[in-house]
């Protein structure tokens, strides 16, 4: 009787063992076993079956036997399977290796991480501030030119400039556009300034090229001359007049694919225009400006050609607001001027570096995640 419980409990091991062993074998690792030993999936899963079933088999042929004997209590052996996989080897991704002065990642990187996230400059009539957007390097700059201007102290430059791509482009328009306009302006005498502006621009833009370098850059530029206001812009970047009485006036219309007069010079050309899903529109599903300088692999459907716009300071004349699409992206060009009279204290009165923070501020606090760049000309100076 003794033998018979104990036989009868070995049985209920046997059986708690053998279930233990079916699901192990049933399960997806045995095949993943047979998988990373080299076996192809369809054998693999092939060949976990067959020794499912002599498991089984031999588990109840060896029970059989020892109940039919009534013997010594049975010794169930399970056979035993033992993973061959081995673990792979930790990958180890060696540090840059930096010598002392050298930026690992290359000049470029030195470059761009020495601009500041935020800039505030004022010179002799005019005021700009800058902060970086959430890019890791700023890509907007500007340039002014006041002093000894081919001996004219009625002439003088103003630019602001967005850069794509990285820093390349705008590092160099930044330099040369305004030395530029002035040679061709001192080289032609009887060239009148609308053509010097075109010569210059495209003077800068062969010179950018010539380098090979990835990139572009928007502009928004104003020279003034013998008491003459000339404007000019390729793509987003604006330049906006506030009268003496508040009142905005746009001199600059914006460079995108969206233009219908745009989108027909590019489609002429041999290139297309198209809407995302984010409703921006893009010059071969790429560039959202259809004029800027440099971007090499977008010509001819992107070109630098300027549109130029000329008009005489007069006492209505307060200020010009230059400034990248990070502002006009959130701020009107109504908003822009009343904020630069509000905080000068009225459009007779003198602007002051606040103006400029504040147009940078209200595009930042209206969600504004491109860099931003403000600049504002007093006009009144160059009344005659």
């Amino acid at each position: 009787m003794l033998h018979s419980v104990e036989f009868l409990c070995s049985v209920f091991v046997a059986f708690a063992r053998l279930v233990h062993a079916l699901m192990s074998l049933c399960s997806p690792r045995s095949a993943l076993q047979a998988i990373a030993a080299g076996i192809p999936p369809a054998r693999a899963i092939k060949k976990v079956r067959p020794v499912m079933a002599v498991a089984v088999t031999a588990l109840l042929d060896d029970a059989s036997d020892q109940l039919l004997a009534a013997q010594a209590p049975p010794v169930l052996v399970l056979p035993t399977f033992k993973s061959t996989a081995k673990r792979p080897s930790r990958l180890v991704i060696p540090p840059p290796v930096a010598h002392a002065g050298v930026n690992p990642f290359g000049e470029a990187a030195c470059r761009e991480t020495e601009v500041a996230a935020e800039v505030e400059a004022q010179g002799e009539g005019f005021w700009v501030a800058s902060r970086r957007g959430v890019r890791h390097a700023m890509e907007d700059a500007y340039g002014v030119i006041t002093d000894g201007i081919a001996g004219d102290s009625q002439l003088a430059f103003y630019g602001v400039y967005d850069g794509h791509g990285g820093r390349a482009a705008v590092d160099l328009i930044a330099d040369k556009l305004g030395k530029n306009i002035v040679a061709a302006l001192a080289a032609q005498l009887e060239l009148d300034v609308m053509a010097a502006i075109r010569a210059g621009y495209l003077a800068t833009d062969s010179e950018f090229l010539s380098q090979g370098t990835r990139g572009g850059a928007c502009a928004a530029t104003a020279l003034v001359k013998d008491g003459e206001l000339y404007v000019a812009n390729v793509g987003d970047c604006r330049a906006v007049l506030g009268t003496r009485d508040g009142i905005a006036n746009a001199l600059t219309s914006d460079h995108t694919p969206g233009r219908e007069d745009e989108r027909l010079r590019i489609e002429s050309s041999g290139g297309y225009v198209s809407r995302g899903s984010g409703g921006v529109w893009r010059v071969q599903d790429s560039l959202a400006v259809s004029r800027a300088f440099g971007d090499a692999d977008m010509r001819p459907w992107v070109t630098c050609e300027p549109e130029v716009t000329r008009l005489r300071v007069t006492p209505d004349c307060a200020f010009l607001v230059l400034a990248s699409d990070g502002l006009w992206s959130k701020v009107s060009n109504h908003e822009a001027v009343e904020a630069v009279a509000r905080s000068s204290g009225g459009g007779n009165a003198g602007v002051s570096m606040d103006s400029c923070k504040e147009l940078v501020a209200m595009a930042r606090s209206r969600g504004s995640r491109d860099d931003i760049t403000a600049m504002v000309v007093d006009l009144k100076r160059f009344l005659r």
